[in-house]
């Protein structure tokens, strides 16, 4: 580590040492300030010297730049010496140079670019191991995309290679993740993926990386359509190391694996995360080793570890996460084993009672995963008194918010009551980050497991008074669409309503609900005892300080009351009249409206208008949907997976409408299926995406696919593609498959190799990447093949690979560029006719169009108004891999309609290709 280093280093170099003596005697943040300027400034005079810097006094300094930057200051001096370091033959100056560059450098820094090369040679074979791993470091740590690109195949060489020792391995297995993350097409999975996976086979050290870089392989592919057979194979090796670590811990005498006497348990958990990612294995010797391994691991007393912290930490790592494993197995792939499971639930059960706040977490946290398994909620239901402890006693917020989801998890109809009221009881003490997600929770699961539905609106009724400014719309509008499904149901809601709103001070949500209810069902609560007259004076006693959307509300109550009984139609059309005039206009509009059919003769509309609402169509809770969101990503197949049926007459009902549904859906594909279009790539979408400005655009369009490209251009003798599939239809697209033609202009490689499936209404990429050897006369051509329901089809379309794509910009002035322009005479010239609007609109476009840079010839010419004056480089690669450079010079001369171009450089061939590039795209 730097610091590290920096502390190793305070005993051989003295000026180094001083000046961290100086910086930790300084008073304040103002000397200290102080000092560092000082010190700056002295390295800056020093490195003014260039040559004349001794090794020792630049590495001295360079050193002490790391420690201030360290501090926290910006430093804006120093960077091209320590790149100068690591060209550098000396092993030391190597050392120093990427210590700095690693830790100052970033993967977006331009002048990361300058020391690629450096980096290239200190990677190859035949380098001292030392320095191999200096830039192995170095890259793992810093290394983007531009890295990825250059360095891949180096360290693909060192990783794969026989000759490499393990210090040397472990770290280019570390490099190539970096590199890998970066730039996934990069990597020939297929070449790569068998010596990682043999890797396995070696010391624990080189295992722990090669495992590391499995996972991310791994990971990558699965959420990919092609997964490579390659990486399966990796499942055995790992079950083998895992049956090594677990059965055979004891035989292994190496104490450097050991930590606090468990062998490798970092590398214990990264086999058991790897096999995560795959389904429970099918070879009866697999089979056999993990079930061994895992009953080996299950079967340690963690009790034994608790009198050190860190043994402790290490063994319920391993715990929990072969739980983990069980899980995963149990849910994908049909995990039967009872004991074994029972085993899981027991050991989480002895977790959540646990002293240690962060195993208790992790304790609830799997708990409520595990509860999925068929067969255990009954075990698990008899830690409800220690989760309910921790739901109300844990000083943790965290540990509350997972004790909560827990008994979300478990909740029956067995206990639904009992939890319920303990989460209401705890409602009055809860944190205010988890009243929102409380509240939602107690309201689905009173909707969930009523056997009553009074007990529900008195649930919900309750939740209002407790925590009214936390209960949602969503809560209120579920309890109005249940009593007004219910007949059996309005007459005790409107009771329950009309006792509640007698009360001085209600929650708005609650004035909300009783108005609804009461506006709709009051003829359910007239009587003798309740007049009309009653039930609006307790509804009005809230109407003047309740906000704009209430009043709104209640209007339509009164008038609805009005309705039902009209002996109190006078008092409701005062009330009318006088917010008529109201300052909010969604008050005023309803006021207005009634009025009309108060005072209107015609009372059998109104009685039409504001008769009692049907019952809701719809019958599927939103809350649920709701919740999901609030969860938390562990805990979200609980809410799915327990969602209570709806009646057999209104399930019936839904499965007619899917019926009705479905035959909707089989029109459109049948319609769909008749207007598919199947063709091959038009001129006029070849030219739209040459005439791009942006290096981005269509291939090509029908009705049934839509092909779009992202390019990197104009930056080497390589140009990178990402093309996009598109599938607008509603079946996939299987077996699609990608070919080019042959040439040696160029070399194009497409990434993956195999086929691919673009699902109904998604999109898939792969990625090509194109090589220039020559200038490019004859446009490769890409062969599309896929088969799309039971027809196979087959699409050709050229590729934006043409030589302009290969030049870069060349900054000189005008005289250089006459300097140029005479010296390179091989000429080709033409007139190009081409209608343009505005000049200087246009000149910008041939610019980006060719990657060159433009020249400002003012003062060299007379006139530069209608002239336009480029150079560049064209770049192209030599089968033995060196490079090929030649300079293009262009001169574009402006007319209306038409322009004329004329293009020079060193070789005949090259200026004709660009002139026929300039052709093609105008």
């Amino acid at each position: 580590k730097p610091y590290h280093l920096l502390t190793y280093l305070m005993t051989s170099m003295r000026g180094l040492t001083n000046f961290i003596t100086d910086i930790r005697k300084c008073q304040n943040k103002q000397d200290e300030r102080a000092r560092v300027l000082k010190e700056l400034s002295n390295i800056r005079n020093k490195f003014q010297k260039g040559a004349r810097l001794d090794s020792y006094s630049r590495r001295k300094y360079t050193w002490k730049l790391l420690y201030i930057y360290i501090l926290g200051y910006s430093i804006d001096i120093g960077h091209v010496e320590a790149m100068q370091l690591i060209s550098s033959n000396s092993f030391i100056e190597k050392k120093t140079g990427y210590t700095v560059c690693a830790v100052m450098f970033n993967e977006n820094d331009e002048l990361l670019t300058m020391i690629t090369q450096s980096i290239k040679h200190d990677l190859h074979k035949e380098s001292p191991e030392p320095v191999q791993c200096l830039a192995l470091s170095m890259v793992a740590n810093v290394g983007g995309r531009n890295m990825s690109d250059a360095l891949w195949k180096d360290v693909s060489n060192l990783l794969t290679s026989g000759s490499s020792r393990s210090i040397v391995r472990k770290k280019a297995s570390l490099c190539m993740l970096r590199l890998f993350r970066k730039a996934p097409e990069n990597v020939e999975i297929k070449v790569v993926a068998p010596k990682v996976i043999q890797m396995l086979n070696n010391n624990f050290g080189v295992a722990m990386c090669a495992i590391e870089l499995c996972i991310g392989l791994v990971s990558y592919y699965r959420a990919k359509s092609a997964f490579p057979e390659v990486l399966k194979e990796c499942v055995a090796k790992t079950i083998r190391l895992l049956h090594k670590l677990s059965n055979e811990g004891s035989r292994v005498p190496d104490v450097d694996y050991r930590y606090y006497g468990t062998l490798c348990p970092w590398l214990q958990v990264k086999c058991l995360r790897l096999l995560q990612l795959f389904p429970f294995p099918k070879e009866h010797s697999d089979k056999k080793r993990l079930e061994e391994s895992l009953t080996k691991i299950l079967n340690r007393d963690p009790k034994r570890s608790d009198r050190k912290k860190n043994r402790s930490n290490a063994n319920h790592a391993i715990l929990f996460e072969t739980i983990n494993l069980v899980i995963h197995y149990a849910e994908t792939s049909g995990f039967k084993d009872k004991k074994m499971i029972d085993k899981c639930v027991a050991l989480l059960g002895r977790f959540v009672s646990l002293k240690e706040a962060s195993i208790r977490y992790m304790g609830l946290d799997t708990m409520a995963r595990i509860a999925k398994v068929e067969g255990t909620l009954e075990n698990i239901k008899k830690q409800l008194t220690t989760i309910q402890y921790s739901l109300n006693k844990d000083l943790d917020v965290s540990i509350r918010r997972r004790a909560l989801d827990m008994l979300f998890v478990m909740c029956d109809e067995s206990n639904s009551r009992k939890i319920i009221q303990e989460l209401l009881v705890f409602m009055r003490s809860a944190d205010y980050s988890i009243r929102e997600e409380l509240v939602l929770k107690i309201a689905i699961l009173a909707e969930r497991f009523a056997t009553d539905l009074r007990w529900y609106i008195d649930v919900i009724l309750k939740l209002i008074n407790v925590a009214g400014n936390h209960v949602s719309d969503d809560i209120w509008y579920r309890v109005i669409q249940i009593v007004t499904n219910n007949d059996n149901l309005q007459g005790y809601a409107a009771f329950i309503m009309y006792t509640a709103l007698q009360a001085e001070l209600v929650h708005e949500n609650g004035i909300k609900v009783g108005g609804y209810i009461l506006g709709e069902f009051c003829d359910r609560l007239l009587s003798k005892s309740t007049s009309a007259d009653d039930i609006f004076k307790v509804l009005y006693k809230h109407f003047p300080l309740s906000s704009g959307a209430t009043k709104a509300l209640l209007l339509s109550s009164f008038i609805k009351l009005a309705n039902a009984a009209p002996g109190i139609m006078a008092k409701v059309r005062g009330l009318l009249t006088k917010y008529s005039v109201h300052a909010d206009v969604e008050i005023q509009q309803r006021a207005v409206e009634y009025s009309v059919f108060t005072n209107s003769a015609e009372g059998k509309m109104m009685s039409e208008v504001f008769d009692v609402m049907p019952p809701f169509e719809g019958t599927v809770s939103k809350l649920e949907q709701k919740a999901m969101g609030k969860s938390s990503a562990r805990t979200l197949w609980a809410i799915a997976g327990k969602k209570k049926d709806d009646d057999e007459d209104e399930g019936d009902d839904e499965d007619e409408d899917d019926e009705d549904e479905d035959d909707e859906v089989e029109e459109d594909e049948e319609d769909e299926e008749e207007e598919l279009e199947v063709r091959d790539q038009t001129a006029a979408e070849f030219k739209s995406i040459l005439q791009s400005v942006t290096s981005s655009g269509y291939l090509y369009k029908s009705s049934l696919l839509q092909i779009g490209v992202k390019m990197i251009v104009g930056q080497s003798q390589e140009m990178k593609l990402k093309i996009f599939f598109g599938n607008k239809s509603s079946k996939p697209i299987s077996n699609l498959s990608c070919t080019t033609s042959e040439s040696d202009e160029c070399e194009i490689l497409v990434r993956p190799e195999d086929p691919i499936t673009v699902k109904a209404k998604a999109q898939e990429a792969i990625f090509v990447k194109a090589t220039c050897f020559r200038p490019i006369t004859k446009i490769p051509e890409m062969f599309i093949s896929f088969i799309h329901g039971e027809s196979k089809e087959q699409i050709k379309l050229r590729l934006p690979v043409i030589s302009t794509n290969f030049i870069t910009g060349l900054s000189v002035d005008g005289t250089k560029y006459l300097d140029f322009w005479n010296k390179y005479s091989k000429e080709a010239k033409a007139v190009v006719e081409f209608a343009y609007d505005d000049v200087e609109d246009l000149k910008e476009e041939i610019t980006k169009r060719l990657h060159c840079s433009a020249i400002d010839m003012s003062g060299v010419v007379k006139s530069t108004k209608k002239m336009l004056c480029l150079i560049g480089t064209f770049n192209a690669a030599k089968k033995d891999g060196s490079k090929l450079k030649m300079p293009v010079i262009a001169r574009f001369q402006f007319k209306p309609n038409c322009f004329q171009v004329v293009v020079h450089s060193q070789h005949s061939m090259v200026a004709e290709n660009i002139l026929q590039c300039v052709k093609w795209m105008h």
